[in-house]
């Protein structure tokens, strides 16, 4: 952390109580370093999904263990009420923390709280905004900000199936479930339909989650997103990241990103011109401000954006880490109205030239169980791209780590070639993991690149 970035989080810090709410304990511990740097005086956690895995810091904690038998987004959606409603023992444990009510409090990314037990989140997300999350709304804010898109149409559930035959391009569709229930992520709401047997699934799985579906043609390329910062003076905008979308059949698995994979000069640019215009767009229509994603396709013709996430996206922390900045704190200070200390353009080739300089990310997904926990343990990709456990004279390709219902790869740095789609050393990975760890993934195959 630099100076800069500790002036600014000082600004707002210094001499506060903290209180980190959401998530599990450890999702917290590389806070607090930062804002003990930035001068709190006291913090405290309160977890909303669970103990998880690996240990939390050594602060005040109160956790709140989800029912058993939650889906992924059900605990998120679990957490988030939690923090809107909290139990009586979470109040009493508040009030022990904080007689006075005064502590600041910070949340993840998704929540939408602007309270807990009258104690003030530093930033929340609002409604407004979440609402252009829907998927079936994205399309006519492309068109309100100039964005070239992809022909769609939203339509009943079961409208769908006819209206699929008039829009496929010969790869099949792509059904996009509204936000009826709230929060999606991870592909939770997206399938991909080629045939009577994923036509039919695909009716089962999305009428239990929402009434109406964006059809879109599938779009065959590198899956991937571009972020954008809104600050007060303009739009930063980062540079690409693989969103790893592997396939099992017409399942589409949400696996990970990563920044090794670079897209030809022109698209990168093409897709900075997109978040410009999508961050100026957000600011002018719902006032926003922060981080943000476009989520899309690379495909023979260009980047096709189909999703708009007016919020932090997987790839910002694989970026931050690369520039060395707080940037979750960062973000949240910006949403919340406070000065950071650098313009947009400067935040934006900050992070953008660390971020090309250092590569980073893996390849991960959630509710792949493994039959043995493991704290950090390093494999290694062979010439065929095949994993093994690392020997103590191999230099790692990666680092795993594996507890409860997630297991992680995390690829070093230097050890994964920088331009091509990370998606077939990802389906590699799961390979290993089903034979090594005991996680039941499947067969994988990678998207494919143009």
């Amino acid at each position: 952390m630099d100076d800069w970035s500790l002036a600014a989080l000082r600004n707002v810090f210094d001499g506060r109580r903290v209180i980190l709410a959401g998530d599990v304990p450890a999702a917290w511990t590389e806070h607090v370093g930062l804002l003990r740097a930035a001068g709190v005086v006291d913090l405290m956690v309160v977890a909303t999904s669970g103990h998880g895995a690996g240990a939390g810091p050594d602060l005040p904690t109160v956790v709140v263990e989800p029912p058993d038998g939650l889906t992924f987004l059900q605990r998120i959606h679990f957490g988030t009420d939690v923090l809107q409603d909290p139990p009586k023992r979470v109040l009493t444990a508040l009030d022990t923390f904080d007689p006075t009510g005064e502590a600041l409090v910070v949340g993840t990314f998704l929540n939408p709280a602007t309270e807990l037990g009258g104690r003030r989140f530093l930033a929340h997300r609002r409604p407004e905004w979440v609402a252009l999350e829907d998927k079936v709304v994205v399309d006519s804010f492309w068109d309100r900000a100039g964005i070239d898109r992809a022909p769609s149409v939203v339509v009943d559930l079961a409208d769908a199936a006819a209206a699929a035959i008039d829009i496929d391009c010969g790869n099949g569709t792509v059904w996009a479930a509204d936000a009826r229930e709230g929060f999606t992520g991870g592909g939770s709401g997206v399938r991909w339909v080629t045939d009577e047997p994923s036509r039919g699934r695909a009716e089962a799985d999305l009428g239990a989650i929402c009434d109406q579906v964006r059809v879109m043609p599938f779009l065959e390329g590198i899956p991937c997103s571009i972020h954008g910062i809104v600050l007060p003076d303009g739009v930063a905008a980062l540079r690409p990241v693989e969103m790893v979308t592997l396939r099992r059949g017409n399942d589409l698995v949400y696996a990970g990103c990563a920044t090794f994979w670079d897209p030809p000069d022109d698209v990168r640019e093409r897709m900075r011109t997109v978040a410009r215009r999508a961050g100026e767009q957000l600011a002018h229509e719902v006032d926003f401000r922060g981080t943000f994603t476009v989520d899309g396709v690379v495909t023979s013709n260009g980047f096709r954006p189909t999703e708009l996430n007016p919020r932090f996206g997987a790839g910002i922390n694989t970026i931050g880490r690369a520039s060395m900045l707080p940037i979750v704190l960062l973000n949240d200070l910006i949403v919340a109205g406070h000065e950071i200390g650098l313009s947009a353009p400067e935040f934006e080739r900050r992070l953008v030239d660390a971020a090309d300089e250092h590569r980073g990310g893996g390849t991960w997904i959630s509710g792949a169980n493994a039959a043995m926990a493991l704290a950090a343990e390093p494999v290694v990709a062979d010439e065929a791209g095949e994993f093994r456990r690392a020997q103590p004279t191999d230099s790692p390709t990666a680092t795993v780590m594996a507890g409860g219902d997630h297991v992680r790869c995390r690829y070093e740095p230097g050890a994964v070639p920088v331009g091509p789609s990370t998606g077939a050393l990802a389906a590699s990975f799961w390979r290993f993991a089903d034979r090594e760890l005991g996680t039941d993934v499947g067969p994988l195959t990678p998207a494919v690149q143009l």
